[in-house]
């Protein structure tokens, strides 16, 4: 379990604006927004992107809503 302070400071690293919040679910944080998984080892978060678990059914980080939201913002 996270400390919940330390929570509030962290958002998810694959989100490209940086909003999304990050939800304590004991053995993972998961995304508030496209609910990617990143493991907690020894009471510490793994937030590197590429050892991310994506969610079921989502086969590349480029799948993931906030990822096209903003890849489509760009194009606009």
């Amino acid at each position: 379990m996270m400390n919940p302070q330390a929570l509030q400071w962290l958002r998810c690293p694959i989100d490209p604006k940086r909003q999304a919040t990050l939800i304590d679910e004991e053995t993972h944080l998961a995304c508030s927004r496209c609910r990617v998984h990143f493991r907690i080892r020894d009471g510490f978060p793994n937030l590197i992107a590429d050892e991310a678990e994506l969610p079921e059914g989502c086969a590349s980080r480029k799948q993931l809503p906030c990822v096209q939201e903003s890849a489509n913002q760009d194009r606009s």
